[in-house]
């Protein structure tokens, strides 16, 4: 059986107060935003449209060399569709819904993800130039591997 008197506190310092004598069902206090797992499904205000536009102050972004949006979106499209992501406790995330969340992690406007695949996959694009991506991580991959 294992030992109830110990908790444990997996959040940020100080966004969470577990009270003198609480038990693991005992009181606890959580200040400060919670994620729910779920983005906004729309904008109430405008200075929610802000926020939203913002970001989650992510420090990270894609680079800025020609064509890495589009291989970027690629392969997270490819991701999404071999069933590699879900919500937060289960259930089906949408496309959009993750490439929102995409979006905001990298910094990145994301919203028109489907038409720029759409367009990357027009006639006039071959598809070496599709698919050079996975080849690309497919090389490096075995680089990495071979190092060992």
């Amino acid at each position: 059986m294992k030992d109830k008197g110990n908790i444990v506190n997996n959040f940020a310092e100080g966004s969470v107060t577990m009270q003198a004598g609480s038990t693991i069902n005992g009181e606890v206090t959580i200040s400060g935003p919670i994620y729910q797992g779920i983005p906004p499904q729309s904008v109430s205000s405008e200075d929610d449209a802000a926020d939203d536009e913002k970001g989650i102050g992510s420090p990270i972004c894609l680079s800025s060399q020609r064509g890495v949006k589009i291989d970027f979106i690629r392969v997270m499209n490819a991701w999404y569709e071999c069933g590699k992501v879900e919500k937060v406790g289960g259930g089906h995330l949408t496309k959009k819904e993750y490439f929102t969340w995409l979006g905001k992690l990298f910094n990145i406007d994301l919203s028109n993800y489907c038409k720029d695949l759409s367009n990357s996959m027009s006639a006039a694009v071959s598809y070496e130039k599709q698919t050079h991506i996975f080849e690309e991580l497919k090389k490096k991959e075995n680089e990495i591997y071979n190092k060992k």
